[in-house]
């Protein structure tokens, strides 16, 4: 059952999410209302976007156009054997970055816009944009009005590893969207932040070929 206020997947009585009371299918029924069928790409609710069916098609079809890329830890190993120095420079690597990361050494960037789409479908072009782009998703906090997803950053010529957050939140018609990188344990990322900030925002804006949202359905 999910909450008609917040959207929130909940049982019981009321919404842990909201408090508002959850309405039982019974009670529905008994009182000869249809529930209103929320359209998905106005839908806050990261799970529901993610696991619906012509979004997964769209991101399956953006993960097939990312391209391989040279990460810091395979310079590093190539590095190792074109100029030995008695020391793995990986190893070195895995070692300094913790170490300066603990110092409170860290670079990032974060940009945020206000989009003339629904939240939803806004939710789908970023998860398109992430697989496109070999980011993959680590963790999602859940809101009432919004989500935010935290992704991997990876590695690349330019900087280690670190990670890259969006944060969506439900704007009257729109939506507004903050994106931030931050790489623990480098000062400096040579423009990489900058160039992952103006691509995610960009391929937001850009039509991904979704299909449009059915409309709501009517309370009788």
């Amino acid at each position: 059952m999910y909450c008609s206020n917040c959207g929130v997947k909940a049982g019981g009585n009321f919404c842990f999410q909201c408090g508002c009371r959850l309405q039982q299918a019974d009670e529905v029924a008994s009182e000869g209302l249809v529930p209103t069928i929320q359209s998905w790409d106005e839908d806050a609710n990261y799970e529901r976007i993610a696991q619906h069916p012509e979004v997964r098609t769209a991101i399956a079809s953006h993960a097939a156009q990312a391209r391989p890329c040279l990460s810091a830890e395979a310079i590093l190993e190539i590095a190792d054997k074109v100029v030995p120095i008695g020391i793995s420079y990986s190893a070195v690597a895995s070692i300094a970055q913790p170490m300066w990361a603990s110092l409170g050494v860290r670079t990032g960037k974060q940009r945020s816009a206000v989009l003339d789409l629904p939240i939803g479908r806004a939710m789908a072009r970023v998860l398109c944009s992430l697989a496109k782009n070999q980011q993959p998703v680590q963790r999602v906090e859940q809101e009432a009005d919004g989500c935010t997803i935290q992704a991997e950053l990876p590695s690349s010529i330019w900087a280690m590893k670190g990670v890259l957050t969006v944060k969506l939140t439900r704007q009257d018609d729109g939506c507004v969207v903050t994106v931030a990188t931050d790489i623990p344990g480098q000062a400096f990322d040579w423009g990489m932040s900058q160039r992952c900030l103006d691509t995610m925002l960009q391929e937001i804006q850009q039509d991904l070929e979704l299909p449009p949202a059915q409309p709501r359905s009517q309370a009788a």
